[in-house]
């Protein structure tokens, strides 16, 4: 009789435990019921791939609801919306907030977004300004779908064309490199030059002054003055000659410093833009290499690059 009993009361306790995980989980499965303070917010997306009934809703990161009905939108109702963007929504989402979820800002955001790529996705509101005007009574958000990686692999062949239409560019890219830095190294020469030459009118200068003093001392009266006059024109002339030594002078060094500068950036941009053709080739090859990794190139060295005077190939053979 104790044993019977003993197995009654295991079963009974094995019944009640089964049902309390049957309702847990027809709970979870169900989603939150919506209450009589909660709020309801209609949402249109173009795609809602990878959101359903009972998706959860965050606000600013933090749960906030969920989804509690989903249809898909008509023609006509697509047709009777002003902008181009919308008209191409196909689904109108409600999501049902909770009571203590802030009242929504006008210009609140909808995204669709998930944690990790193997996650399930929510819908994404984001806190707006708050201080701006509240969103008003029935109006219906403009949803925008999520990137990720579906739509990373949807624009696999647009990267891939426009890679292509980039590869030439790089290659007259290194080109008209090489070609200013050719411009630059003749054209310091010519600034020495001028330097130079500058230097040389001043000393002439003050050879000219030397013998107005003595034709000056030698003049008659009348002459004299006219000399006079011609020797302060000359010392002007001279004053201004050094001024302008002085002022090439600096802009000599001032210019060789930023031009080694600009030399040093240039070969730094040469490089880039070599190794920027490798990896531009092998995007549009296999544009899934920008997330899943392959195979190390074996590229050209930086000190080959700088050494070529012609375009030569990002990757060694």
């Amino acid at each position: 009789m104790k044993k019977n009993l003993t197995d009654f009361v295991v079963a009974i306790i094995v019944i009640i435990c089964s049902i309390v995980l049957v309702l847990a989980l027809a709970f979870t499965l169900g989603g939150r019921r919506s209450g009589k303070n909660d709020r309801t917010v209609e949402i249109d997306f173009p795609d809602i791939t990878g959101i359903h009934l009972h998706s959860e809703v965050r606000y600013a990161g933090a749960p906030a609801g969920s989804i509690t009905a989903v249809r898909l939108l008509t023609f006509k109702e697509r047709l009777q919306t002003e902008t181009a963007v919308q008209q191409r929504n196909a689904v109108r989402v409600t999501v049902t907030l909770r009571p203590e979820v802030p009242p929504l800002p006008a210009d609140v955001r909808t995204t669709i977004g998930s944690d990790t790529l193997l996650s399930d996705k929510f819908v994404a509101l984001t806190a707006g300004t708050p201080d701006g005007p509240p969103l008003a009574a029935g109006a219906v958000l403009q949803g925008q779908g999520g990137g990720g990686l579906d739509a990373l692999l949807d624009l696999g062949p647009t990267l891939k064309a426009a890679i292509e239409e980039v590869l030439p560019l790089l290659k007259k890219t290194e080109v008209a490199i090489d070609t200013f830095k050719d411009g630059i190294g003749d054209a310091l020469p010519k600034v020495s030059q001028l330097v130079v030459g500058l230097k040389g009118t001043s000393d002439s200068a003050d050879a000219a002054l030397k013998r107005l003093d003595k034709l000056i001392d030698d003049a008659d009266e009348p002459i004299k003055d006219d000399l006079v006059q011609l020797k302060k024109l000359f010392i002007q002339i001279e004053q201004t000659m050094g001024s302008a030594d002085q002022l090439l002078s600096r802009t000599d060094r001032n210019l060789n410093g930023r031009l080694q500068e600009l030399s040093v950036v240039l070969d730094n941009l040469k490089v880039v833009s070599t190794h920027a053709k490798a990896l531009t080739q092998q995007l549009a090859e296999k544009p899934s290499r920008l997330i899943f990794s392959g195979k190390k190139q074996n590229l050209t060295s930086e000190s080959e690059i700088l050494k070529s005077k012609q375009p030569v190939p990002a990757v060694k053979p």
